[in-house]
């Protein structure tokens, strides 16, 4: 119901590449009252904008004519407590518009000046509105009706609620079934609202998490106990168990204390594969977020989340603008990564805003990698994070020999003796390269232990 407001001034920050807010009048009748975090849609120039309101009861300017807002299409903020003090903080930082930075918040959807509230996706559901206890009832009432019946007691079965897509391919009923049992009254039809989550059949059997070394146990205890605003650097070997030392953490955090945690991983490492481990381990209260993801699907993860359905955000970069309430943990893997950086504007350090959200949070950071970045590892040195490591793999595995190979002695046949010739001739050895700045061939001279190679991309 709209409400109607008296006449005040609120600033709002627009996605548009200038380096200060603009005032508009709150005024007439609205559908909701803004407040800071709203999402606004004002006249900007000749076309509308959806903006970010960063202050309300704004002072007026003496003989400046405001113009109106026009819209305000939620109640609650979009944007708003910790995430929007560091939205401001990167704004800030990185020198760029608060407005640009606060559109990184929201998904795309959300920002089209044409659809300030898109729908979500809905289907049509089949739902039992007259339960027919009496056998010689129900006989009497399908003693024709063969395949509405059918379809009532499949619909019985399932809990009083299936989708009509669900029915239409599990009995082969047509429309007319359909529409006969809703003419009976005993079934109607509603439209209700369903995710676009492209991961939602891939939510593996719920199992138990593995028994943690001394070492996993140890970094647990450390991170769970940590103040809020700490940075743990966990600096673990390949195959020392990092990931279950991230499962614990977030169990301890979600399950027994309550609050929600972010999950960042490299844009390459987010495969189904890592899906599965997380929402084996925490079902459906996973939501994630990736470039690939279509708009749609993007909106209703953000949706999920704002809600509070969904309570672990799993995703690349973006993921740290999660629209979360009481984020308890954020844990940054393979933190050295540098898929991490945004090279569009507003350009940040995904790393970097998560330990900024963290303190604003009141939450523990979790920077994890086997090769930390530069400036981690000097700062855990210097006692600004803590470092926890676990030096030995899980199943005491011993991680392959690594022997640097002077190149410029190839030529010669020294760098191939003994040990290293034989390997290669029993084809154990695997050599890869980077395409980008190599030779398209190879330089070494060929002797009986070492034949012709050819570099291949």
């Amino acid at each position: 119901m709209p409400v109607v407001s008296p006449r005040r001034l609120v600033d709002v920050a627009l996605p548009v590449p200038v380096f200060r807010t603009f005032s508009y009048a709150v005024e007439g009748e609205l559908e909701h009252l803004p407040v800071v975090g709203s999402r606004v849609v004002v006249p900007w120039r000749n076309r509308a904008e959806v903006g970010i309101v960063v202050a309300t009861d704004v002072a007026p300017v003496e003989g400046v004519a405001y113009k109106p807002v026009r819209a305000v299409p939620e109640a609650t903020p979009a944007v708003g407590g910790a995430l929007l003090a560091t939205c401001q903080w990167l704004a800030d930082h990185y020198v760029a518009p608060l407005g640009l930075a606060l559109r990184s918040a929201l998904p795309a959807a959300l920002t089209g000046p044409g659809a300030p509230s898109p729908p979500g996706k809905t289907r049509r559901t089949l739902v039992v509105t007259s339960t027919i206890e009496s056998l010689m009832a129900r006989d009497a009432l399908f003693r024709r009706a063969k395949r509405q019946r059918e379809l009532y007691e499949f619909l019985e079965a399932a809990g009083g609620r299936a989708s009509v897509a669900h029915v239409v391919e599990r009995l082969g009923v047509s429309d007319g079934v359909i529409e006969a049992l809703v003419q009976r009254g005993v079934v109607r039809v509603e439209r209700e609202a369903v995710d676009r989550d492209p991961f939602a059949t891939r939510i593996g059997t719920p199992h138990a998490l593995h028994q943690a070394t001394h070492a996993q146990q140890a970094a647990i205890g450390r991170i769970t106990a940590g103040a809020r605003g700490d940075v743990f650097l966990l600096h673990g070997v390949t195959g020392s168990g990092k990931t279950l030392v991230y499962l614990e953490v977030l169990r301890r955090v979600v399950d027994q204390g309550g609050r929600s945690a972010i999950v960042l991983v490299p844009e390459i490492a987010l495969t189904p594969q890592t899906v599965d481990r997380f929402r084996g381990v925490f079902g459906d209260r996973v939501a994630v977020l990736h470039s690939a993801l279509s708009d749609g699907e993007r909106l209703d993860a953000w949706r999920a989340l704002r809600r509070g359905d969904k309570r672990i955000a799993v995703g690349a970069r973006s993921a740290i603008f999660a629209p979360l309430d009481d984020v308890g943990a954020i844990i940054v893997d393979e933190e050295h990564e540098t898929s991490y950086k945004q090279n569009e504007t507003p350009r940040y350090h995904a790393r970097d805003v998560a330990i900024v959200r963290a303190r604003h949070e009141g939450a523990v950071t979790v920077l994890g990698s086997a090769t930390p970045s530069l400036e981690s590892w000097v700062l855990a040195r210097e006692g600004k994070y803590t470092l926890i490591s676990l030096p030995d793999r899980v199943g005491g595995g011993v991680l392959p020999e690594v022997e640097i190979v002077n190149l410029a002695q190839a030529g010669r046949g020294e760098a191939w003796e003994g040990g290293e010739g034989s390997a290669i001739a029993s084809e154990r050895v695997a050599a890869g390269r980077s395409e980008r700045g190599a030779p398209p061939y190879d330089n070494t001279t060929p002797t009986a232990s070492h034949p012709p190679t050819q570099s291949v991309p």
